[in-house]
C-alpha cells in the first residue's frame, strides 16, 4: 500500500473512532451510545384522589430529549415490584394506591430496557404538599386588627395532616419588601398599627410538612388576596399608627396638664 493510502486509511479508522465516541449509535443499539445527563427530581403528594397517592418526576433540565425516555419505580410497592409512569407535557407522573408508605424506592430513567441513571428515594420523606386556598382577611374596627384565614385540604386527610404554613404579606408598591410569619394553624392577626394606613397589601400562603415521619418540601403558593387598610380619621385612629404615636400621647397628655393649671 502506498504512503498516501495508508494515511486515507488511518483518517478513516480515526473518524470512525471519533464517531463512536461522540455518543452516535446505529440500529437503534443504545447500550454502546454515551449518555447525556439525566439527573430528576421527583415528589410526592398522598391522597390527592380519595386513597390514591401521586408520584411525580422531570428531569432537572427542562430542555433534555426525552423523547424516548421513560420512568420506573421499584420497590416499598403492594402487589407489585414496578410500576411505570405516565407522561404528560415533559413530567412523568403515577397515581396509584399501590405504594407501600414504608421504605426506600427505586426510582429509574430508562432508554429501552436500559436503566440510565437511578435514584433510591422513600416517597415519605418527598412529599410536596397541596397549596391553601381561599384566603380571606376580615378587618375588625373595635380590635383594631386584620383576622387572616385560609384553608388547607390537608384538614382532612389521613396522612400530612401536620403542616407549618408561612404567610408572606407586602404593600403593592413595595414589590420585595415582603413580611414573613410561620405558624401551624390556618388563621392569624395582623395588628393594624404595624400596616399603613389606606394601602393595598397582597397576602399568600404556602405549606410544608410538620412532622417527624413525612418530610419534604414547600409547596405552591397558594392565590394572593388583596385588602385595603382604613383611611386615618381623626385623633383617635391616627394614635395607633406610626413609630411617633408614643410622642404625639406625650404631647397630648402634656397639654392636658397644662390646661389643668
Amino acid at each position: 500500500m502506498t504512503p498516501l493510502g495508508i494515511a486515507l486509511g488511518m483518517v478513516f479508522y480515526l473518524l470512525q473512532a471519533v464517531s463512536g465516541e461522540s455518543g452516535y449509535a446505529e440500529n437503534g443499539d443504545f447500550d454502546d451510545a454515551e449518555m447525556d445527563d439525566y439527573s430528576f427530581s421527583c415528589y410526592s403528594q398522598l391522597e390527592v384522589d380519595g386513597s390514591q397517592h401521586l408520584l411525580t418526576c422531570a428531569f432537572d433540565d427542562p430542555d433534555i430529549n426525552s423523547t424516548n425516555m421513560e420512568f420506573e419505580i421499584c420497590g416499598a410497592l403492594l402487589e407489585v415490584e414496578c410500576l411505570s409512569f405516565n407522561k404528560l407535557q415533559g413530567m412523568y407522573l403515577i397515581k396509584t394506591k399501590k405504594f407501600l408508605l414504608i421504605g426506600d424506592s427505586k426510582i429509574c430513567v430508562k432508554l429501552g430496557r436500559k436503566s440510565v441513571t437511578c435514584k433510591k428515594m422513600n416517597i415519605v420523606k418527598i412529599v410536596k404538599p397541596e397549596a391553601p386556598f381561599d384566603i380571606r382577611v376580615v378587618y375588625r374596627k373595635g380590635a383594631n386588627d386584620f383576622v387572616v384565614t385560609f384553608n388547607t385540604s390537608h384538614l382532612q386527610k389521613k396522612y400530612v395532616k401536620e403542616l407549618m404554613h408561612e404567610v408572606a404579606y407586602r404593600q403593592e408598591k413595595n414589590e420585595n419588601d415582603w413580611m414573613h410569619m410561620n405558624l401551624s394553624s390556618t388563621k392569624l392577626m395582623l395588628l393594624q398599627r404595624k400596616l399603613q394606613p389606606n394601602a393595598m397589601y397582597e397576602i399568600k400562603v404556602r405549606s410544608i410538612p410538620n412532622t417527624n415521619y413525612f418530610e419534604g418540601s414547600w409547596s405552591e403558593w397558594s392565590p394572593s388576596f388583596h385588602f385595603r387598610t382604613p383611611e386615618t380619621n381623626g385623633p383617635e385612629l391616627s394614635l395607633s399608627y406610626g413609630p411617633v404615636s408614643l410622642i404625639i400621647r406625650r404631647l397630648w397628655n402634656n397639654c392636658a396638664r397644662n390646661q389643668k393649671k
